[in-house]
């Protein structure tokens, strides 16, 4: 199925397994992905979801070849989409803090999984484009959605006009992923996990929830979730 998912330490490890194509996502693909990350999400023994690969590349976007040889091209087009949407949005409403290590090549939805996470962390050999790889030159869906959103508007203009492609360095200043010390992706992983989770996982999970919360909710709601989560902080507090 392209994804394996191994659990332990109050951790889920999401690996995209199918290198021969550069882990790229067809519709088996997301669909397993996507139920790999339900998997974790209901699990209550994980508190964090990390998402790596195996082989040269992360991911080189979605993989259309099955889509372009069917009867109704349209349709299958379209249910890879309504996969990869299902994902994304999956993994933007996680109640679990999402961390990213990236090594090679990050591409169309393979960028859409680094920025659907919350924190990404890049080899000195990581790249990312908007398009994907031998694709027709548009973005993978669900990508004009997320990049404005973590690069901002004029940027994203910027990067994605004429299939620009960004270095582990760029990438690092633009926030899509940190530059992992010595290039050490599984390192900087461990070190987020261990600095996120533990007896901080309750503060970094509520700030996650508000800071994605912002987007779609009025200043004076997001106000008061501040507000009554500030209350829960000082009342569970007072009881230790």
């Amino acid at each position: 199925m392209g994804v394996t998912y191994e659990a332990s330490d109050r951790l889920a490890r999401l690996v995209l397994d199918r290198p021969e194509a550069g882990n790229a996502l067809d519709l088996d693909m997301a669909r397993a992905l996507r139920d790999q990350v339900e998997r974790a999400l209901g699990d209550p023994y994980v508190d964090i979801i990390t998402l790596t690969a195996n082989g040269e590349d992360f991911c080189l976007g979605s993989d259309t070849s099955d889509a372009e040889q069917a009867d109704d091209p349209t349709t299958a087009v379209f249910e890879l989409a309504a996969a990869l949407e299902e994902l994304f949005a999956l993994l933007n409403s996680s109640s679990k803090l999402v961390l990213v290590g990236v090594h090679g090549r990050a591409m169309g939805s393979g960028l859409g999984l680094v920025l659907a996470g919350d924190l990404a962390f890049c080899a000195g050999d990581a790249t990312f484009c908007v398009a994907p790889k031998g694709g027709t030159g548009a973005p993978d869906p669900g990508l004009a959605w997320l990049l404005p959103r973590a690069i901002g508007q004029q940027r994203a203009l910027a990067f994605g006009l004429g299939g620009r492609t960004l270095d582990a360095s760029t990438a690092d200043d633009w926030g899509i992923a940190e530059l992992a010390p010595d290039g050490d992706v599984a390192a900087a992983l461990k070190d987020a996990a261990d600095n996120l989770g533990g007896k901080h996982l309750w503060a970094n999970t509520e700030m996650r929830r508000l800071l994605h919360a912002s987007w779609e909710t009025s200043r004076t709601e997001l106000s008061q979730s501040e507000a009554v989560t500030l209350v829960r902080a000082l009342l569970t507090r007072n009881k230790r």
